[in-house]
């Protein structure tokens, strides 16, 4: 039976959390390989000397970036989405299958936190969820590369696909996958009634909503904030909720 097992990258920081968690399938297989850091790669290399594909759920450079050494010392096939590399020996872009020992790998497209996101999940039930869902927090969408309305459809779909296991690529392993999803759906949807609650109460630009909604903010954390914020605004401008001129934003 295949063994799941992981490697954390040394990477720690507010986005990446513990570092990144390069995920080992059984005996020649992996997904996001992480960063280029030679003691994660000899990590890697050392756990999985007959390593054979690399899977790859999108292109950040906490998640991919490692592929390319890796490939050029194993000859490992590359497995990635449109846009992940130029030398990518197989693309996807959901509802591919693979084989790794005795378990199918199923490819389930997952657009909102960048455009070529997609997830794995196996026959067994176990979700590699990259950045889609974190093991800790909530993900952070970043337009116009993140897309808020992309990314709610994907945690429905995550959501219908009812997996047992969530294996991330920050944070712990979650065996309460569907309740962690549903947190996740009802925190954008709470965010997204605070955005129009505070258009309501006369917020007009981003960083009026940004103070009413995160009134204790970190300071270093603002920036980011203010993305989540145009995000949802976003969404909610395409959705005809939302009108707006210029920086100026106003219920419709």
């Amino acid at each position: 039976m295949m063994q799941i097992t992981s490697i954390t990258a040394p990477n720690p920081g507010p986005f990446t959390l513990d570092g990144t968690r390069t995920w080992l399938l059984g005996r020649a297989a992996v997904i996001d390989p992480g960063p280029v850091i030679a003691s994660h790669i000899d990590a890697i290399r050392k756990a999985l000397p007959d390593l054979q594909t690399i899977f790859i759920t999108h292109r950040h450079e906490d998640h991919a970036p490692a592929a390319i050494p890796l490939k050029a010392a194993t000859g490992a096939r590359i497995v990635a989405p449109e846009g992940v590399f130029d030398s990518a020996d197989v693309r996807v872009g959901g509802g591919e299958s693979f084989e790794v020992e005795d378990v199918k790998l199923e490819v389930i497209a997952t657009p909102g936190h960048t455009r070529e996101h997609v997830c794995y999940m196996t026959s067994r039930g176990e979700l590699f969820t990259g950045d889609t869902v974190l093991g800790t927090g909530t993900t952070a969408i970043f337009p116009p590369d993140g897309n808020m309305a992309d990314y709610f459809r994907s945690l429905k779909l995550l959501r219908a696909r009812n997996p047992k296991v969530i294996l991330p690529a920050h944070g712990p392993t979650r065996d309460d996958a569907a309740t962690l999803l549903d947190e996740y759906i009802a925190h954008r949807l709470e965010r997204e009634r605070q955005v129009i609650e505070a258009l309501e109460q006369g917020a007009r630009t981003i960083p009026e909503m940004r103070r009413r909604i995160y009134p204790d903010l970190d300071p270093r954390l603002g920036r980011a904030a203010e993305d989540q914020m145009l995000a949802h605004l976003i969404k909610l401008l395409d959705e005809g909720r939302v009108a707006n001129k210029g920086d100026r934003y106003e219920l419709a």
